[in-house]
């Protein structure tokens, strides 16, 4: 399975390793994780987990690319993309964007913290990319990002306004199972 997330929090590569080692149930040594600007050349390319991560400006600050090997389903790792977004989120406390491909290249499925609830809220959220200025300087070329609109109100973008997005009959049948759907009810 191959995962793209962004996510609202930075996170140090020990707690990456952390909570990717959690959400598919292998042990933390099973997980390899690099920055993307940090050699390849050291990775442990047979780790059940793979993720390179790189920062991102705005309000998701860090971009993450899975890659999860088929044999972790048989130690308890989700099975989807969405499944392990929420994961992370319950584990991480951030919410958690993944793409979704029914909708429009700015709609993206969001998986945050639900207050004290264990499962975590999954909404849609709008996703917006700013032109980055050609002259600026090369550390400021990393994309920005605004969440400017989600379906339910989440914590980590109170400014996002909260509207509709996406046809209801796609919300419904996308919404992974066991995690709470926009407008505050389980699938």
């Amino acid at each position: 399975m191959l995962c793209n997330f962004l996510i609202s929090q930075p996170l140090e590569p020990s707690e990456l390793i952390a909570a990717l080692a959690h959400a598919t149930g292998v042990r933390p040594g099973q997980v390899d994780v690099c920055a993307e600007e940090d050699g390849q050349d050291a990775r442990d390319w047979e780790a059940f987990v793979l993720c390179t991560h790189h920062r991102v400006r705005g309000d998701v600050v860090m971009s993450l690319d899975v890659q999860v090997q088929p044999a972790t389903v048989a130690y308890g790792a989700p099975e989807t993309e969405a499944e392990l977004a929420a994961a992370l989120a319950a584990r991480t406390g951030a919410a958690v964007l993944y793409p979704d491909e029914h909708v429009d290249p700015e709609t993206y499925w969001l998986a945050a913290p639900a207050g004290g609830s264990p499962a975590p809220v999954v909404t849609r959220a709008r996703l917006v990319a700013a032109e980055v200025a050609p002259d600026v300087t090369a550390a400021d070329e990393r994309p920005i990002y605004t969440v400017d609109a989600v379906e339910t109100a989440v914590a980590a973008f109170p400014a996002a306004e909260v509207t509709p997005l996406g046809e209801p009959a796609v919300r419904a049948a996308d919404t992974p199972a066991g995690v709470n759907a926009p407008g505050g009810t389980s699938q």
